[in-house]
């Protein structure tokens, strides 16, 4: 394998890459010809499907997956079943619809399964959705431990959006990490549903979100940012620096704390805001949101929202 793949490799946050894989889209983008041409003599490390080249990828060996900065889809669902492996688009520090972007050209659900644990993705544009009712989750984490750097999940089927049953991202295992990531966007309108939802399927979540963007249109009162699962059990959600922002329709409440108990807490900086919101949370579980803020009209319009502030 070329060392300049190992090279970049390290200068995208994975030190120590054992084996680099390549996966370009089109034959006749330049970024597919130039990496095609420079991986020649190394065959077995370019690939032109996503679900192939991860499957050449050997689990708890630190191998990466550099994704060429074209339109790539899937024809189905990816599962990232690998350990200690990592994702990562060769593109820039854009925060928005990287050119590392990745669609669906069938119906299907969720689009990725991180069902592996100590992995890495990032630089990467998730297009989720293709106008059916049936595509519900974009991705599912079983498998915890998982980092996101940079990644932007784009809902932008406005159809699966109506639905209740619509989680973008559903995170049903622990120590996750998510820096510098958007979820959503105001492009398309969404009546129900929420951006992420934290589950209870593996083990309760503990999870830190740095510098997140949360963000859509509503036409409606019901959709949520945030959707915690009843009897959740112990866990913590850790938010830095994080922007909950709805463009439309204000929105009864920001987060469903129907999770949140004693043994289950979310904790804001005071660099956090909502916008679009009449509530951050119904009454009850709000005892379990915790903020570095007094409660007080004044406090909250200063620190953490600008509209629609819960002074309760």
């Amino acid at each position: 394998m070329s060392s300049r793949l190992r090279e970049m490799a390290a200068g995208l946050g994975v030190p120590g890459a054992a084996e680099v894989q390549v996966c370009g889209a089109t034959a006749g983008n330049e970024a597919y010809d130039y990496w095609h041409f420079l991986s020649n003599a190394h065959k077995d490390i370019f690939h032109t499907s996503i679900i192939t080249a991860e499957a050449a990828l050997t689990t708890n060996r630190n191998d990466v997956l550099l994704l060429t900065p074209e339109n790539h889809s899937l024809a189905s669902a990816l599962t990232w079943d690998l350990n200690m492996s990592h994702f990562i688009g060769m593109y820039g520090s854009a925060r928005q619809n990287m050119r590392s972007r990745i669609g669906m050209s069938a119906d299907f659900s969720p689009m990725l399964t991180m069902s592996g644990y100590g992995n890495t993705l990032q630089n990467l544009y998730f297009m989720h959705g293709r106008g059916s009712a049936t595509n519900l989750i974009a991705m599912t984490d079983t498998g915890g431990r998982n980092s996101y750097h940079n990644c932007h999940w784009n809902n932008q089927d406005g159809i699966a959006m109506d639905e209740a049953g619509y989680d973008m991202l559903y995170l049903n295992n622990n120590e996750l990490y998510f820096k510098d990531c958007i979820f959503g966007t105001d492009g398309a309108t969404m009546t129900d549903g929420t951006l992420v939802k934290f589950g209870k399927n593996i083990d309760p979540p503990r999870a830190v979100f740095e510098n997140c963007v949360f963000m859509f249109q509503s036409d409606a009162t019901d959709p949520t940012f945030i959707d915690i699962e009843g009897s959740i059990g112990r866990c913590w959600l850790v938010f830095k620096g994080c922007t909950f922002l709805n463009a439309g329709t204000a929105v009864a409440v920001g987060i469903d704390g129907t999770g949140l108990t004693g043994q289950c807490n979310m904790y804001f900086d005071s660099n956090c805001s909502f916008t679009g919101i009449t509530n951050i949370c119904s009454d009850g579980p709000d005892a379990y949101i915790h903020m570095p803020v007094t409660c007080t009209v004044a406090a909250i319009l200063t620190n953490l929202h600008t509209t629609y502030p819960d002074t309760t």
